[in-house]
């Protein structure tokens, strides 16, 4: 464990409201590697990617600061509550909630010791109520601004178990016969003709089974030839027609890599949420540092009565019976199948650590 979060230029453990907080979510985790410094007033330092701002005075001073690296919160009365801004390299976040004050400073800092990200901490923060972690969908900030969907997304079957996302559709094929429940293409080589056919071809090989397959981005492809499903990222669903992939009566899952993202996805009323990286995978580059067992546990406390959850990144044979206990829907699996050098045994072993549950519709 390796932090140092600074209030003022102060250690945040001088600071009674921050030991209170810590006292509420349990201890730092060992693996947290969080250091921050957390501004009120005029800053003693230069800016640094590891700073942060609340409310600094003037536009001039804010410009000065984002261009040297740090990041500014700002607050602002709205009908209702407050609007926090936050200004991060050339990313810009609003978020609205009924607070009635800037954000607590030493509740930031808690979260931030935790190893959230900035954007993280700053919904923990607003959403806190001084009884512990926060649980409640409800409490939390709404994003400003971004997609959304006035009707929930055709449900996903709750407990569906093993999802192994795939590259090909001979792999469809291959996992359908092994009796895997659910499927995702993935295909980010081919060309358009190409994916085309691939996903025809992946359609066609689950047909007559029980398997359910997504098509991972082509949702404009998905529609057309009839997919049960499309995965979104948090970049797609900027650009998707939702509505059309709603008309179409397609169920939509969508990744997120922590609560901003959540609450983003959660807009959307998908039919399941993907949460991950739960550990380092180098199948793709993540936008945040892998979220480990004891933040999936949280993210399932404040997600599962809502949605299906899939936990993913990095997860294989060692360790999917701590995914499963999380209370997650599905584990999901890529270069523990697709990289074994027997793929029938590790898809059997991994089929049979399933929770012996009965599938059933989940609401989104």
């Amino acid at each position: 464990m390796s932090v140092t979060i600074y209030v003022d230029g102060q250690p945040a453990g001088h600071f009674a409201q921050y030991l209170d907080v810590l006292g509420q979510l349990g201890p730092i985790p060992d693996e947290s590697e969080c250091s921050f410094e957390i501004w009120t007033g005029q800053p003693q330092n230069r800016a640094t990617p590891r700073s942060v701002w609340l409310n600094p005075p003037t536009e001039a001073v804010r410009a000065n600061w984002l261009r040297d690296g740090g990041a500014i919160i700002t607050a602002r009365i709205v009908p209702g509550g407050i609007e926090d801004r936050l200004l991060q390299g050339s990313t810009v976040v609003k978020v609205r909630s009924s607070a009635d004050a800037p954000v607590d400073t030493p509740v930031l800092a808690a979260f931030l010791s935790h190893d959230f990200p900035l954007v993280d901490a700053l919904m923990l923060a607003r959403t806190y109520r001084g009884v512990g972690w926060p649980n409640d969908l409800a409490d939390y900030p709404v994003p400003v601004g971004k997609p959304a969907s006035d009707m929930p997304f055709a449900p996903f079957h709750r407990n569906a178990g093993l999802y192994a996302v795939v590259p090909t559709s001979e792999w469809v094929n291959r996992l359908a016969e092994a009796g895997v429940p659910v499927l995702q293409l993935r295909d980010k080589h081919s060309h358009d003709a190409q994916r085309a056919i691939e996903i025809r071809k992946a359609i066609d090989a689950v047909g007559g089974s029980d398997t359910l397959l997504f098509i991972n981005d082509d949702w404009q492809l998905a529609i057309e030839h009839g997919a049960y499903g499309v995965h979104l990222g948090q970049e797609d669903i900027e650009t998707a027609d939702l509505s059309a992939i709603q008309r179409a009566g397609l169920r939509l899952g969508i990744s997120t890599h922590g609560i901003y993202e959540m609450l983003r996805a959660h807009a959307c009323k998908p039919s399941y949420m993907a949460l991950g990286a739960i550990f380092a995978t180098a199948t793709k580059d993540m936008p945040t540092a892998p979220q480990g067992l004891r933040r999936l546990q949280h993210y399932v406390r404040l997600m599962s009565p809502h949605y299906p959850l899939v936990a993913i990144g990095g997860i294989d044979l060692s360790r999917i019976s701590c995914i499963w206990a999380t209370g997650v829907d599905c584990a999901a699996v890529l270069r523990a199948i697709v990289d074994a050098l027997d793929y029938r045994k590790a898809t059997a072993d991994l089929l049979a650590t399933m929770p012996k549950v009965i599938c059933t519709s989940g609401a989104a």
